[in-house]
């Protein structure tokens, strides 16, 4: 029997995206919860987004879906599980930003979003459209599932009190951690290494029609109020980049400072 730990829920939320959500605490103390997500494509064919352990309730409930293509990376950081993954299904194609190349030796990419040429075809672009955040720290991608319209993102966005895979009477203790709140802005402001490409990004899915966000940590939050709030995270006039852009101002003016004390 799987631990705690260990254990996956699954859960389906369309006709063509299941979602297997386990524990998972931040720091030993910040409640984010992992996630892993299945979207059948038109062709019958499957994508993973692979962030949990390919447990047997999960192969089985993928199975369900159709034969697993691809199996995704949507950040450096969401990598742990590709191995698993790859070793359930050894005929998917691997795919991930491109520092996970050197990040994971041990596994041989497909694809790499960061350094294919722009015009290169994955064989999934009829059903999911790609949005490089290559400004983050991280390099996330976020993918939009157009027949649900359905966002999916990495590290992005947090949706904490996380009552899907973590319920407890102290979940109410974390909800600064919910988009739009304090704590949510600062445990992300750091993400953004290159304002212009995330704003970039930004503009991509502010275009888009979402009814639906799955993140990788936390609640899936459909078009509510809160989604509005977690959409105003991914706009170009999301906070963390203002505040970054602050921070480069202060780090320009003093290295600036700092060359006219050398002469």
């Amino acid at each position: 029997m799987a631990s705690t730990k260990d254990a996956v829920k699954a859960r389906k939320v369309s006709d063509d995206i299941w979602i297997f959500s386990r524990p998972f605490t931040r720091f030993g103390i910040l409640p984010l919860g992992g996630r892993s997500v299945a979207v059948r494509l038109h062709n019958g064919s499957v994508l993973v987004v692979a962030s949990t352990p390919p447990t047997e309730e999960t192969q089985k409930a993928i199975n369900s879906l159709g034969t697993v293509a691809y199996v995704v990376s949507l950040n450096e950081d969401h990598h742990w599980f590709l191995g698993p993954f790859k070793e359930a299904y050894p005929a998917a194609k691997l795919l991930g930003p491109g520092p996970l190349a050197e990040k994971r030796k041990d596994l041989k990419f497909d694809s790499l979003f960061s350094k294919d040429a722009p015009d290169t075809v994955h064989g999934f672009e009829d059903d999911i459209t790609v949005i490089p955040f290559l400004g983050t720290v991280l390099n996330d991608i976020a993918f939009y599932h157009k027949a649900s319209k359905t966002l999916i993102v990495g590290d992005l966005v947090y949706n904490l009190p996380n009552n899907e895979s973590m319920p407890g009477a102290l979940n109410f203790l974390y909800k600064s951690f919910s988009p739009g709140g304090a704590l949510h802005k600062k445990l992300i402001a750091g993400s953004v290494r290159d304002r212009d490409s995330v704003v970039a990004s930004a503009k991509q899915v502010d275009a888009l029609d979402i009814q639906r966000i799955i993140p990788l940590h936390g609640g899936k939050a459909k078009k509510t109020r809160k989604f509005a709030a977690v959409k105003r995270l991914l706009s170009p006039k999301d906070a963390r980049l203002k505040e970054n852009k602050v921070k480069q101002a202060k780090r320009e003016a003093e290295a600036k400072e700092k060359a006219v004390k050398r002469l």
